[in-house]
């Protein structure tokens, strides 16, 4: 059976008076009526303050493509139960990267490395191709992510042009997040006017670069790609209550609510559920959702600073008392940790300490949810200190998983490596935030010394010497990983070679 999604329209968007759409359908708006919103006029005046062009071509490259992506855009959600959730969330969170790029781009010369007067002569060009890569970025969800059906029962591509009819959509069952960016291309003549692609062709690395950008392949985007997919973590971090660099000013959404967002999120695409043979985040029977109680706490938390939320209680009992307080979880008595034995019905069984949490706080449509566990999830007497066995397990915010084991080949430069690899591609560790210890700069990979190396004995879990770091770094550089940089004996770079297998696009992207 279907299930199709249909939105209130915003109360901000002012109304042309046409009749409204029938009951349980949306009405498509034109690109005028979209683009009124007092907060989205006052992100194109921001832009259109960023740009040197003269009116004439701003309307013509800039305001024309940007009016035909409202009337594609129309009132979808950038997400579906993540950043932008809100009716015209793929309009707003598109513009407001647009601003944030905009603002990140004057702080550059553009295009890198050339000579003065070239940079003076191309600077709009590259400007533009700036901003049109964050504002078309998350474009090709249109493609990807929902289905959307016309009141003639047609389905809906946005290569047919506006929708000119009522209209409803669902989201997908089954998404392969890594096709949006690529999906983006196939509309980009259909948004950007002939003239304005023969201006950016003239410059070959202009237009290559947002090639790159829409097909998320931000490596080879360079600086330009690190600035668009800067501005989309800015915007995402702003609607989700964090505090990047502020262009416009919205309410926070509150912390139970940001909890929630990540719960929905992580069940969406990381935590894994039912497994007979053992090894889930959590299972899920008829009358709750379990989830391992300390693998799901560092999981919110990790997902909430990922997002520049940094308002995230730092230890578990903290974060627990948190959801307890605000009935996110079903408490034991008056605690939240439950302590269960699992047993599946194929024979495996384990003890853990659980959350237990209603199914409809995360899936709202019962419909959406998965099967539930063949097996029993059953509570049983409490054992002493179980909360406080929890606690004791709790590490620093920044703790990646899974822990080294702990022996002395476990503190190998190979061993520091493997680790590197594992949680950078999970997105365990800060990559190009101002307190990170890794960094990527035209294709390189910097690590921070001591702390990227501080950080790794720390997850070790064992008492060794905090000055135990130097060893690690030697045994580290003998494994040719690296090359020295004069003059900076404060990072390791590593060789362009090498990042490949360790900053994949999706082991690095927001």
């Amino acid at each position: 059976m279907r299930i199709w999604l249909t939105r209130k329209k915003p109360e901000t968007t002012p109304s042309d008076g046409k009749p409204s759409a029938t009951e349980g359908w949306l009405h498509p708006e034109s690109a005028q009526t979209l683009l009124a919103v007092p907060s989205r006029q006052q992100l194109i005046q921001f832009i259109r303050q960023s740009t040197a062009l003269p009116t004439s071509l701003f309307e013509r490259f800039w305001l024309t493509p940007l009016q035909r992506f409202a009337e594609l855009a129309q009132l979808f959600p950038a997400s579906e139960n993540h950043h932008h959730a809100h009716a015209g969330g793929l309009l707003d969170h598109s513009l407001e990267a647009a601003c944030y790029a905009a603002r990140l781009r004057q702080s550059y010369l553009f295009p890198p490395d050339a000579a003065p007067e070239d940079q003076a002569a191309q600077s709009e060009r590259w400007t533009t191709v700036i901003i049109y890569a964050a504002l078309l970025h998350d474009l090709g969800k249109l493609i990807t992510d929902i289905e959307v059906e016309d009141i003639s029962g047609k389905r809906w591509f946005p290569w047919h042009g506006p929708l000119t009819q009522p209209y409803r959509f669902r989201y997908l069952p089954q998404r392969d997040y890594l096709r949006h960016p690529a999906a983006a291309a196939l509309l980009l003549t259909q948004l950007l006017p002939p003239e304005s692609l023969d201006w950016l062709a003239a410059d070959a690395a202009a237009l290559s670069t947002l090639l790159h950008c829409l097909n998320g392949q931000y490596q080879y985007a360079g600086l330009a790609g690190e600035l668009v997919q800067k501005a989309d973590r800015a915007s995402v971090a702003f609607n989700l209550g964090g505090d990047p660099v502020k262009a416009i000013h919205r309410p926070q959404t509150s912390l139970p609510q940001q909890i929630i967002t990540a719960l929905r999120d992580l069940l969406a695409h990381e935590f894994r559920l039912n497994n007979p043979n053992g090894g889930s985040d959590g299972w899920l029977t008829e009358e709750a959702l379990w989830l391992v109680s300390k693998n799901a706490a560092d999981a919110v938390r990790g997902w909430l600073l990922r997002q520049g939320i940094d308002a995230v209680p730092q230890h578990n009992v903290r974060l627990f008392d948190e959801m307890q307080a605000h009935q996110l979880l079903i408490p034991c008595e008056d605690k939240a940790i439950w302590h269960c034995r699992i047993e599946a019905n194929g024979g495996w069984s384990s003890e853990l300490t659980l959350l237990r949490f209603s199914p409809s706080l995360i899936w709202e449509d019962p419909q959406q949810q998965p099967a539930t566990f063949s097996g029993t999830v059953t509570p049983i007497a409490e054992v002493q200190n179980a909360t406080e066995t929890v606690i004791a397990t709790d590490i620093t915010v920044e703790q990646p998983s899974p822990q080294p084991e702990q022996n002395d080949t476990a503190l190998s430069g190979e061993a520091f490596w493997q680790w590197l690899v594992r949680n950078v591609q999970a997105q365990h560790l800060e990559v190009n935030e101002p307190n990170a210890r890794i960094h990527t700069v035209a294709g390189s990979v910097f690590l921070v010394t001591p702390g990227i190396f501080k950080l790794w004995l720390s997850a070790c879990g064992q008492n060794v010497p905090e000055e135990y770091w130097r060893e690690v770094q030697k045994k580290f550089q003998n494994l040719n990983l690296h090359r020295k940089q004069k003059k900076r004996p404060q990072h390791l770079a590593l060789r362009r070679c090498r990042p490949t297998p360790l900053f994949t696009s999706e082991g690095i992207s927001a």
